[in-house]
């Protein structure tokens, strides 16, 4: 390896001034970095500035871990799936460790590959280790000390490894234990069982991945934006109807065509369900046609996509909790066309349809706002109790459906946050967790409709209890609707230019 300057022109586009070496390892985008020391007989002094990690695209700070190993323990190889997977830069402050990485990307020159850096205080090395390696160290001291940093939450559920000695990474571990005066290795149960690298099903990628966001401007679509961004991915293709009417189809196959998704989040939909009873054709322009422009475009590139669909495929008259593979019966022009789209997705292979409900976010205008706007108004409200269904926090759902993408659990799934109430019973909660005083009556959907002409009022289900066993069994449960509900209340607060708009 070589002492390498970096990239010049890179540096001076971001203002830097190194003073470190950074040096090319055998492996792609995996450098060593060697820092400057200042210091005399009393000590030193050694930094390392979040420009220059950012250099090497280590885009933020999220944990700082350490670790205290004895002589011969091997921790690894670990890494994280997506949309968790970690960038990490390493470093020994006491003792030594024998680093060792695997490249896992699969388009990259050196897939499969390891290299192997000592790292000591003495040496003042560090490592930074890419998105979509293994990584994993050999304590060479009864006290080495490990410090990494990581750019990606921890995330338990999705961490993953490769077998240690791996025959066809092929790490020459005998030679090293002779090196090191080292008799046997002390490895946990769990690394001593990972798989070999050929066996893992995980889809690591050099190049960035692409994400195509439709209906970007609503709640959902704007929540799924700011969760790729805070995973790391930069390459994301966010639209509404005055970029892309999906409505078009020339616009919408010469728009994914150039653009080639991995993944598209379909997020817009005519959502107006009273008006679609007057309104017919034009929503199902949208919620049909649309969908079916978008799908057959991600047929021809390759793309995953992800459907939003909806309680109303059901017509909420099922006793207990209805599950994905119950009979549908929309009984509005919506609930119908949204399932007329669950089947325009369904000709993907690769899709995941997500049935969600009474949905609320940061982006746009929800059961919440309205509520906490009436409640300075006035000092009673009657609600609907008689029609029972999850209230989902789209915060909660952008990062399931995130990490749902980055798999090939495809399928039908209900997507709430858990637990179940009456539209009334939320009004109530919502009332006392902002310390409104405003009295909630609960009342049948024919009493809240009495005197009022009903002639293009959507049928809304009665019960709307979706079994999110699939779900869970799959991926994880989601947070209580009282918990959503408390923190989203908590960040409406910090949004001042609303309050000072909409209350008193």
């Amino acid at each position: 390896m070589d002492n390498l300057e970096f990239e010049k022109g890179r540096a001076e586009d971001k203002c830097i001034d190194f003073k470190s070496n950074i040096i090319e390892t055998n492996l792609a985008d995996c450098y060593i970095i060697e820092e400057n020391r200042f210091g005399d007989d009393r000590g030193y002094f050694t930094s390392v500035t979040s420009k220059q990690l950012d250099a090497l695209d280590f885009k933020k700070w999220s944990q700082k871990s350490e670790s205290m190993s004895a002589k011969g323990t091997i921790r690894g190889l670990h890494f994280q799936k997506d949309p968790y997977c970690q960038a990490k830069v390493v470093s020994c402050t006491k003792g030594a460790v024998l680093d060792v990485v695997v490249d896992m990307r699969k388009d990259s020159p050196t897939y499969g590959e390891y290299t192997a850096i000592e790292l000591t205080p003495e040496n003042g090395r560090m490592l930074y280790v890419p998105r979509g390696y293994a990584h994993g160290f050999l304590a060479l001291t009864d006290d080495a000390t490990f410090n990494y940093m990581v750019d990606n939450e921890y995330a338990p559920r999705l961490e993953g490894g490769v077998l240690w000695n791996d025959p066809v990474i092929n790490i020459p571990w005998d030679e090293i234990f002779r090196k090191y005066d080292i008799e046997e290795p002390l490895l946990s149960d769990k690394d001593r069982d990972r798989i070999p690298l050929s066996e893992s099903e995980v889809n690591f990628l050099r190049r960035p991945k692409k994400y195509l966001v439709t209906g970007v401007n609503g709640q959902l679509g704007y929540d799924i934006v700011k969760e790729l961004k805070m995973r790391g991915e930069e390459d994301i293709l966010g639209v509404d109807i005055d970029v892309l009417d999906i409505t078009d189809r020339e616009q919408v196959m010469k728009i994914v065509k150039a653009y080639k998704p991995d993944v598209i989040f379909h997020c817009a939909a005519w959502t107006a369900v009273d008006k679609a009873e007057e309104l017919e054709d034009k929503c199902r322009k949208v919620n049909v046609e649309g969908t079916k422009n978008l799908v057959d475009a991600s047929i021809e590139v390759g793309s995953k996509i992800v459907y939003m669909s909806t309680d109303y495929v059901f017509d909420g008259e099922k006793e207990g909790l209805y599950k994905e593979e119950d009979r549908v019966n929309p009984k509005s022009v919506y609930g119908q066309t949204k399932f007329e789209g669950e089947e325009e997705v369904r000709r993907n292979q690769n899709h995941f349809i997500t049935r969600i409900s009474w949905v609320f976010g940061e982006n746009g205008n929800n059961f919440i706002k309205t509520m906490l706007k009436l409640a300075d108004k006035y000092d009673e409200l009657s609600v609907v109790g008689d029609q029972i269904g999850s209230p989902t926090y789209t915060v909660d759902l952008a990062k399931l459906l995130v990490e749902m993408a980055e798999t090939e659990k495809f399928g039908t799934y209900h997507v709430n946050n858990e637990g179940y109430c009456s539209w009334a019973e939320f009004a109530k909660y919502i009332m006392e967790s902002n310390g409104k005083d405003t009295v909630v009556n609960s009342v049948t959907t024919e009493e809240y409709y009495a005197g009022k002409d009903t002639s293009n009022i959507a049928y809304r289900p009665r019960n709307s209890k979706l079994d999110k066993s699939k779900l869970e069994k799959e991926f994880y449960k989601l947070p209580s609707w009282q918990d959503a509900t408390d923190r989203y209340c908590k960040q409406l607060t910090k949004n001042k230019k609303w309050w000072l708009e909409n209350l008193k």
